[in-house]
């Protein structure tokens, strides 16, 4: 019923806002000297009240020379442009458009000031920017609009992540059509995930653009602005990216806007958290500015002996010289203490067991040996400089250090040398200590050309990837467990064995073209392609001059084709191609059958088409795709358990995503996936047809939100939420399946003046449930209902 609500609703804003027509810009004369240095201009965007006004749609038009852009979140937007005299167009859902000759150069920026629309219209101001994205640097490197782009992208605002109150990455993706979010049920210590069925935890989790070790380290929400999705094989501009494509985490910026929210957080499981956000100018011009961000919480979870402790901190500082200069230093520093995840036999969790259900909240470890220490932190730096000849260059560089200490005793399954056994669990103490240090930078120079009906984007980039792993693994048999009735404390710990001592060095060098080329306003073409070169070296400390290398060079590339019909409808075409390094895996030799051979990297392709749908006089965005991936040179092992690289795996698909902020304060999100994947080809004949394992064939989400505007009750709001997620195999011969489930969020608030309140709880009925296997001995609950209140005070 959500979904179908949702569904009308989208319906009812779409259909007549596609039927509107564009209104057609003033006849004026116009001319353009292409001769002379491009020059910048600055244009700032207000509603009546004089608050910025984010995401309207700037265009400068001279004849067939068309200039687009976007205001961000301080109103604003900078475009680059030859002397001459153009027709100024502003536009933004709810406000009436604004349309004015310029003549440039301009000496000071362009200020703006938007008159309302219709009543029925939403009005979308600074710090309350709504669920709807328009514009995306993670697609094109370009900050290109959406609707332009030919693949599927999904973004999750900060407003959106503020409304349900999210606390992992996780939580943030769990509305979004081709994740699968919450892979491997309660997971304290990653974000573990799927994007059209394929890992993207090893490779595909970036922050600001660059690759973030999300193998080793977590985010906070928290210190997010929003989290992209950019689906499918994604290499032209990445490099080394899983099939399934990306997630880009966004970090929060200084902002021009003075502002401080103080927030203090209760919930279940003795959850105790404060934090607070500052941020604003340093000085009367605004050239400095500032963000800091820090947050202490105190928490356990519903697992056993397992917290949810956190210390953060986050400064930033940001230089605006003028509006061709900007550099911005980011810092943060964080300090966890958890726990593993637990893994439980099948009976008791998904199939019946004599002794009953086992407790969602079981710990089969011991207090005082598991648990993970983490300290993890980064310092970098994001700029950008406009020459006079039109050419900008973007520039990002981050230092990340990760220190993971964890060890964690882990079941097994139960004791099968005991007949008839259902209550006692075998268990191995395992440690995974590592040292992480990343070095990644990202430099690009864009221009912009104009030639009759032609308009081109083109970037020239480079970025390399210093990534140097240290990583020792241990383990030893532990004594059994009564699952029902368990007694800590009582047993001894064997030494464990140290089977890995090594040090991995990745080292990546990516050359990247890409040209985006408009014809008429009507044709956006996307053309790209990238040269990589990876290299792998691995030292083995446990073995005397054991060490190996591996390069991998590959050529990537992605062309698409979006139709802009200038109704708001915009179908779409692309082919893209991705690479994925298989770094300190061995394969078997044809020669000598013995897994002496580095394995090469496995490669992916895809095919993709589309329809985007972005109403004129509605805020909402509607993407529909179907896609298909292969990925060949797939590592699958024999009866041996060695490694052969003959693998294909195979993924097709259809996803539905839209999201709007509609009049008087209603927000929606809804979207459906359905996700057919299996494996092509084998070395096991009985692997060939089945699906691959955990990966659900459907899932659905409905998201309604709603805030009062105004009388008796305004600044009264709240939320609900539907999520489905359909049947998913265990294993890869498909020997059991896990069953479908369906949850319900919900979410309560009242604002006053600077004061919010607001209390959520996810799974609200409390359902247990099994998110998925990985065998019969492995099993993953999914996550109990958890309330949290919160109360932010905004100054």
């Amino acid at each position: 019923m959500l979904l179908t609500a949702s569904v009308l609703l989208f319906c009812s804003a779409t259909i007549p806002a596609l039927a509107a027509t564009t209104p057609a810009a003033p006849a004026t004369s116009c001319s353009i000297e292409n001769n002379s240095p491009v020059t910048a201009v600055t244009i700032h965007v207000t509603d009546p009240s004089g608050a910025m006004l984010d995401r309207a749609a700037i265009e400068l038009r001279c004849g067939s020379t068309v200039l687009n852009g976007i205001t961000g979140k301080d109103g604003s937007v900078t475009l680059s442009l030859h002397p001459g005299s153009y027709i100024l167009t502003a536009q933004a859902p709810g406000f009436a458009d604004v349309t004015q000759p310029v003549q440039a150069p301009v000496l000071a920026p362009i200020d703006l000031q938007m008159p309302l629309g219709s009543a029925t219209d939403t009005i979308n101001v600074s710090g309350d920017s709504g669920f709807v994205p328009y514009a995306s640097n993670a697609g094109s490197k370009t900050n290109a609009l959406l609707i332009e782009v030919p693949q599927s992208i999904s973004i999750i605002s900060q407003q959106e992540m503020e409304a349900r109150n999210v606390i992992t990455m996780n939580e943030a993706l769990r509305y979004t059509p081709g994740i699968q979010a919450d892979e491997y049920g309660v997971e304290p210590r990653f974000d573990w995930l799927k994007i059209r069925g394929f890992d993207a935890q090893t490779f595909g989790v970036y922050r600001d653009g660059m690759r973030f070790n999300s193998l080793a380290g977590k985010l906070d929400p928290f210190e997010l602005e929003s989290v992209e999705v950019l689906k499918g094989p994604s290499s032209v501009l990445y490099g080394e990216v899983p099939p399934g494509g990306l997630i880009n985490q966004v970090s929060k910026r200084p902002s021009s806007e003075r502002s401080t929210v103080i927030e203090g957080q209760f919930g279940q499981y003795d959850r105790r958290q404060g934090a607070v956000d500052t941020t604003g100018p340093i000085d009367r011009a605004g050239v400095f500015r500032y963000r800091l961000l820090g947050l202490i919480r105190n928490s356990n979870t519903q697992t056993n002996f397992t917290p949810d402790d956190r210390r953060l901190i986050a400064p930033s500082l940001s230089f605006h010289p003028s509006d061709r200069t900007n550099l911005t230093l980011l810092a943060d520093y964080q300090h966890d203490k958890t726990a593993w995840s637990q893994f439980l036999p099948s009976q008791g969790t998904l199939n019946s067991n004599p002794n009953g259900i086992i407790p969602v909240s079981t710990f089969l470890g011991e207090p005082g040996f598991d648990g993970v220490h983490r300290n993890q932190a980064s310092v970098g730096y994001t700029g950008d400089h406009l020459f006079s000849d039109g050419w900008n260059v973007h520039s990002n560089y981050r230092y990340q250090y990760i220190n993971f200490q964890g060890r964690t005793i882990y079941g097994n399954g139960f004791d099968t040398t005991i007949p008839n056994n259902t209550t006692l669990v075998t268990r191995t103490a395992y440690a995974l200590p590592n040292i992480n240090r990343i070095n990644t930078v990202d430099t690009r120079a864009l221009r912009r050309f104009v030639t009759g009906n032609w308009q081109q984007t083109v970037i020239f980039g480079y970025d390399y990837q210093h990534i140097d792993i240290k990583q020792q693994a241990g383990s030893s048999s532990v004594a059994d467990l009564n699952i029902f009735h368990p007694v800590y404390g009582v047993t001894t710990i064997p030494a464990l064995f140290f089977y890995q001592n090594n040090d991995s060095l990745l080292q990546q060098h990516g050359l990247y073209a890409q040209d985006q080329i408009k014809f008429k306003q009507h044709f956006v073409f996307t053309l790209g392609g990238r040269q990589d070169f990876a290299r792998n070296d691995i030292s083995n400390f446990l073995a005397a001059n054991s060490n190996t290398s591996h390069s991998d060079v590959r050529f990537t590339g992605r062309a698409g084709v979006t139709w802009l019909t200038g109704s708001g409808i915009a179908p779409y075409f692309a082919y893209s191609t991705s690479f994925l390094p298989n770094a300190g895996s061995f394969v078997v030799n044809a020669v000598t059958n013995l897994p002496t051979d580095p394995a090469k990297a496995s490669d992916a392709r895809q095919l993709e088409g589309g329809v985007k749908i972005q109403p004129r006089t509605t805020n909402s965005f509607i993407t529909a795709s179907v896609f298909q991936i292969n990925e060949t040179n797939v590592l699958v092992a024999d009866a041996a358990f060695n490694n052969h690289q003959s693998g294909e795996v195979r993924s097709r698909g259809v996803e539905i995503e839209g999201v709007a902020s509609l009049s008087h304060g209603l927000n929606l999100h809804a979207g459906y996936t359905l996700t057919a994947t299996n494996t092509v080809q084998d070395i096991t004949q009985a692997n060939i047809g089945k699906w691959l394992p955990q990966t659900p064939r459907n899932q659905v989400s409905g998201l309604i939100d709603y805030t009062q505007r105004g009388g008796r009750f305004a600044g009264l709001g709240g939320n609900f939420g539907v999520r489905f997620v359909g049947t998913n195999a265990a294993d890869s011969i498909n020997s059991f399946f896990i069953p479908n489930y369906a949850l319900t969020d919900a979410g309560l608030r009242f604002g006053y003046r600077h004061t919010l309140f607001s209390i959520n709880a996810t799974n609200l009925a409390d359902k247990r449930y099994v998110a998925t296997c990985s065998g019969a001995s492995y099993c993953y609950y999914g996550y109990a209902r958890n309330v949290i209140g919160t109360a932010k005070y905004h100054f």
